[in-house]
């Protein structure tokens, strides 16, 4: 992983400009965002960004997150664009970004994916009211979820093969070779599966949401009713939005989040394979640089 601690600080500063972009076409459409996960606890606990974080994430309302991508087919947002599972064959997540045009990042040196520096958008999907019942749902989600990761992994030969040497990775060699065949209707395949879940319920009408592309497990199902209008708090030089009943939805995911982590947990979470946060590169500008499967 790339080290950005000497460029901490204009890092924070492009990923705190394109919040506020996020911010500025929410109010523009009338469309509902709430800070989640790490950044909510820096806007309570920091009033910004953690100082040891390195991404901005949010959530947005399922019936604002597809308005959003609608806006963004037909909108252009100048040095800012919507980055989505549907427009990039190489983007190997569901869940979509809002990045700057203008900076260059590949995460992974196995993923074949050039966006630039961005804030993450999770949708929030309604739920089943039995929350058992939306665990399950979560877990199913969750293997769909790793096999569009298996299906977006450029492996060499060598790694591909050695999948065979544990029992528990026969079903993602299954699902390679697969993809070596057919990737492009694979992952179409995936992405239609993720839809069809995420609009199994009204939103409008459920008792539980869920983000299914979050990474705390079961955590990530919880009350509608926590949401509310949202909460404001100071964030570096902004103010952003939280859950209404931010305490109890911190809680739920963090317990204490008001106590710091151990020294050594206080590290940055995300991959940097390749960064140029000064310009957007192109693969072939990047092919002469490095060796990378792009």
């Amino acid at each position: 992983m790339m080290d950005i601690k000497d460029i901490k600080k204009e890092w924070n500063a492009t990923i705190l400009d394109i919040l506020k972009a996020f911010m500025k076409i929410c109010k523009d459409n009338g469309l509902t965002y709430y800070c989640c996960a790490g950044t909510a606890i820096g806007a309570v606990r920091h009033h910004g960004i953690i100082p040891w974080d390195d991404d901005i994430d949010v959530i947005m309302p399922r019936p604002d997150y597809d308005r959003l991508l609608e806006i963004a087919k037909t909108v252009d947002f100048g040095k800012y664009e919507i980055i989505t599972p549907y427009d990039d064959e190489t983007y190997p997540l569901y869940f979509s970004k809002i990045s700057n045009r203008n900076t260059t990042l590949i995460e992974d040196r196995q993923i074949p994916c050039v966006i630039g520096l961005y804030v993450d958008i999770f949708p929030l999907d309604a739920t089943d009211d039995d929350v058992a019942k939306a665990r399950r749902l979560k877990d199913r989600y969750t293997k769909i979820i790793n096999r569009l990761n298996a299906v977006s992994t450029h492996n060499t030969f060598g790694e591909y093969l050695s999948l065979l040497k544990k029992k528990e990775e026969w079903g993602r060699f299954a699902i390679k070779t697969l993809a070596f065949f057919c990737r492009s209707a694979l992952r179409r395949h995936l992405i239609r599966q993720m839809d069809r879940l995420s609009h199994l319920y009204d939103y409008d009408k459920a008792k539980n949401v869920q983000v299914y592309t979050g990474s705390y497990g079961h955590r990530e199902v919880f009350p509608k009713s926590w949401l509310g209008k949202g909460k404001e708090f100071p964030f570096e030089d902004t103010t952003v939005l939280l859950p209404e009943c931010y305490d109890e939805y911190l809680r739920h995911f963090f317990n204490d989040y008001m106590q710091f982590p151990p020294v050594e947990q206080r590290i940055e979470k995300h991959n940097r394979a390749y960064l140029n946060i000064h310009k957007k590169e192109t693969r072939e500008e990047i092919r002469k640089k490095v060796d990378f499967r792009i």
